[in-house]
């Protein structure tokens, strides 16, 4: 009787000991060492190394289903860290570094299939640099220049086929300077500027084969001669402005990849 409760001990005298060294802190209340936490359905959350409070050397996290969520891979320092995020499927989904917990340099988004759909550029939390979208085939969808989280620089658009469908410029997250929209055959749709997100100036509208439709003239948005235009022209503009207004906004990507590019491919 004696020996089994000897081995049972011995058995039994790792674990308690290893129990004891987890979600340990110090005396300043700092966490020291290996840290686990679990969901409330009792499915690990996280496991990770700390040192004086900051995670170091590879993390991961997990679903409620059990599933991994993220791999992150710190600095001595835990201020940098690698990570690849996963959705609940345990599908990867982006790829990117964090500096203080905020995203910095490249990320890249995948689709289901493993596809690289998105590119974005941040500067400690903030989009600065170029964000490019693309199609299934690979071909960029729609590009995008931020500074300071603010929409600034060449903002492009295109067809699948690779040929251009909006050119534009914004300035300090504002629409600025010439436009221009193209036919799905190369040939310009319509022309004019922006000046402080209004249309400001001449506008020239086309038909597909390049001839001058009509043109209407824009004073901060407003059209001077709007009572002169004829209802074909009218017409013609409500859907050039219907369509511009259901342009999705390239922010809601990271959430649901295939769901904002399926507009691309109709």
């Amino acid at each position: 009787m004696t020996k089994k409760i000897l081995l049972l001990a011995f058995i039994l005298l790792p674990l308690l000991n290893f129990a004891q060294q987890i979600n340990r802190t110090d005396e300043h209340g700092n966490k020291q060492g290996v840290w686990e936490k679990s969901h409330a359905n009792g499915k690990l959350n996280y496991s990770g190394t700390f040192k004086d409070n900051y995670p170091i050397g590879e993390m991961n996290r997990y679903h409620e289903n059990g599933n991994l969520k993220a791999e992150l891979f710190f600095s001595d320092n835990g201020q940098k860290a690698k990570a690849k995020l996963y959705n609940e499927s345990a599908q990867l989904i982006a790829r990117g570094n964090f500096i203080q917990s905020k995203k910095d340099s490249v990320w890249v988004y995948f689709d289901k299939n493993k596809n690289i759909r998105a590119s974005e550029t941040f500067d400690k939390g903030s989009k600065s640099g170029e964000s490019v979208y693309y199609f299934k085939n690979g071909k960029p969808a729609e590009t995008l220049n931020f500074l300071n989280g603010e929409r600034n620089g060449e903002w492009k658009r295109f067809f699948e086929n690779g040929k251009s469908y909006l050119e534009a410029n914004y300035s300090s997250g504002k629409l600025d300077g010439i436009t221009q929209s193209y036919f799905s055959n190369g040939v310009i749709e319509y022309s004019g500027a922006y000046k402080n997100n209004k249309r400001e100036g001449k506008w020239d509208f086309y038909s597909n084969k390049g001839e001058l439709q009509f043109s209407i003239d824009y004073k901060n948005g407003v059209a001077d001669n709007q009572d002169e235009l004829d209802k074909i022209q009218q017409d013609k503009l409500k859907d050039l402005e219907k369509n511009n207004s259901h342009l999705t906004d390239p922010e809601k990507f990271v959430n649901d990849p295939d769901s904002y590019l399926r507009t691309y491919n109709k």
